[in-house]
């Protein structure tokens, strides 16, 4: 359905009907957009099999529209770019690097026993 496939935002919701875990994701992730999904069951397994799965930046379980400042929050695909919030917002901004220094004129075999 079209309403299931765009980026909407507003008070929506879309009930529709799948037989089993693989098709509930697939339509999910049949969209161009992953900003949030929001997902309902009462299996504990079930809710972290199907959200590891879904592609959108925030799944919600048993609940929806929940943000806080600590937590990154940013869509997959078309919708958005980067994190906001969180130690995640910064990476923008950061150039990591790494620096080896070694003081006795020896390099150690990193495989050797």
């Amino acid at each position: 359905m079209r309403i299931a496939r765009e980026e909407i935002f507003g008070p929506v919701a879309t009930l529709i009907p799948f037989e089993d875990e693989d098709e509930a994701v697939d339509i999910a992730n049949d969209t161009d957009y992953g900003l949030t999904a929001g997902l309902w069951t009462r299996d504990l397994s079930r809710a972290h099999r199907v959200a590891g799965r879904i592609e959108a930046g925030s799944v919600w379980v048993n609940t929806y529209s929940f943000v806080r400042w600590s937590m990154p929050y940013g869509g997959f695909k078309a919708s958005g770019w980067g994190r906001e919030n969180g130690i995640d917002a910064l990476a923008p901004y950061l150039e990591t690097r790494t620096t080896v220094i070694g003081l006795n004129g020896t390099f150690p075999d990193p495989y050797s026993a």
